[in-house]
């Protein structure tokens, strides 16, 4: 009997996690796509030291906020039931993180885009 109960909740949590993976994956590659379309004319030539920079540098620190932030609201659409308190609630939640992440990240991409840029020696 425990054993049964036990299932939904690892699926869930591997759900969960392959969700969050995706996401953070999608999301990296995004960001350092922009990153190399942005700056790469700065440069002469893009090599793969640059562009592995510029994953670990930009990519995976903006990737993992954006990736808790989508976890949080599938498990918030699934917890809450009644449709108007879900888009209250939803809405109230990823306006008010989105605007903190991007203040926060605008700042961090704007100073290190300024002193230390992978594509400008």
């Amino acid at each position: 009997m425990i054993i049964t109960n036990a299932q939904p909740i690892a699926n869930n949590k591997i759900q969960v996690l392959i969700k969050f993976l995706i996401v953070f994956l999608l999301s990296a590659l995004i960001v350092t796509l922009l990153f190399i379309l942005i700056f790469g004319n700065l440069a002469q030539s893009i090599t793969l030291k640059a562009v592995l920079k510029t994953i670990t540098q930009f990519g995976i620190v903006i990737s993992i906020p954006a990736a808790i932030l989508f976890v949080l609201t599938d498990l918030l659409m699934k917890k809450i039931k009644i449709i108007w308190v879900l888009y209250l609630v939803r809405g109230i939640v990823l306006f008010g993180l989105l605007w903190l992440v991007s203040l926060f990240f605008s700042i961090y991409l704007i100073a290190n885009a300024l002193f230390d840029n992978p594509f400008v020696k």
